[in-house]
């Protein structure tokens, strides 16, 4: 299948002062976001390897009793969470599992987890004595990632011909719904059925836009993404060094679609192989208006949705038109 065009964007100008560096790293982005809907953000400063590693390990260290412990409601009635916990692979069923974590900062005490307010969870981990690196990682890597979404957030401000700092006030650490997915797609002798798409392709995963202000993903070299275009489905470049990123249905909602949220998917491919993406988030009761941005034609605008609103539909409606992960 022909190959998409995803550039790839040197995002490490943003975290600099050169303004003149910063608008062209917001033209490139602009020009992604209106052509294919993915870049790849390079020299982002997030070590991808280690990352690999741990999640490697996490995988092939986990017992089947440690998984059900963790499994989310889903899977586990004894567990009350519904976001954060294990998503468990079915033998005969489903092949991919994951681990999914959130705001590393939801304490028993934060305002909302008491207030019972949903898609607020305080987040449960594996044993730190067969796991000892684990937690730490991952909520470092949390914190490095809602950083490197924050700053990349510049980028599509000045994208969208606004200050740089136009979404600053909305991005807080502590009210962030963003999550991290730690998903592994196994390679088996004998492969649970797969699903099929309208033109006959054999998939994991079936289209669907990412619930989400953006979406930053790591994933290992094995090709399996497709996006829809213009032109038919086309087939990702891959890559080992850099983040696949994309606007979620929250940006195009709050453009108009000027930068449109891309219809993608995932292709069945019987491949060990590691899909870890940040899914940006705001808080709860953040509430944009939407705008028309420069250069596109005025009109009537949206109506605001609170943030807290737009996830827990949105992921609602994901889980049935798609299924449980």
């Amino acid at each position: 299948m022909p190959t998409a065009e995803v550039p790839t964007i040197d995002v490490s100008p943003l975290f600099g002062d050169n303004t003149d560096e910063k608008v062209r790293v917001g033209q490139e982005i602009n020009k992604a976001c209106r052509g294919s809907g993915f870049f790849y953000a390079a020299n982002h400063g997030v070590d991808v390897q280690l990352l690999q590693d741990v999640v490697n390990e996490f995988h092939r260290t986990m017992s089947d009793e440690e998984k059900h412990e963790l499994a989310i409601n889903a899977y586990n009635p004894d567990n009350p969470h519904v976001r954060n916990g294990y998503y468990k692979a079915i033998p005969g069923k489903k092949a991919v599992e994951s681990f999914c974590y959130l705001n590393p900062s939801f304490s028993a005490e934060h305002p909302e987890i008491r207030a019972g307010t949903p898609m607020h969870e305080v987040n449960i981990w594996p044993d730190e004595r067969k796991h000892p690196r684990f937690r730490p990682f991952c909520e470092q890597y949390y914190w490095t990632m809602h950083r490197l979404s924050k700053v990349m957030m510049r980028g599509f401000a000045l994208a969208l011909g606004k200050p740089e700092d136009f979404f600053e006030p909305e991005l807080k650490e502590a009210d962030t719904l963003s999550s991290v997915s730690l998903i592994r797609y196994p390679y088996l002798e004998d492969y649970p059925p797969v699903k099929t798409g309208p033109d006959g392709a054999k998939l994991s995963f079936e289209d669907h836009f990412d619930v989400s202000m953006i979406t930053v993903l790591y994933q290992t070299q094995v090709q399996n993404l497709q996006v829809e275009t213009v032109d038919g489905w086309r087939d990702l470049p891959t890559s080992e060094d850099n983040f696949l990123v994309n606007a979620g249905t929250y940006l195009a909602h709050l453009t108009h679609d000027y930068f449109p949220a891309p219809l993608h998917r995932v292709k069945f491919v019987n491949a060990e192989r590691l899909s870890l993406p940040f899914f940006f988030h705001a808080g709860q009761h953040t509430l944009l208006e939407p705008f028309h941005p420069d250069g596109a034609p005025d009109g009537e605008r949206n109506e605001a949705v609170r943030y807290g609103h737009y996830l827990n539909h949105g992921l609602h409606s994901l889980i049935v038109k798609n299924g449980q992960t």
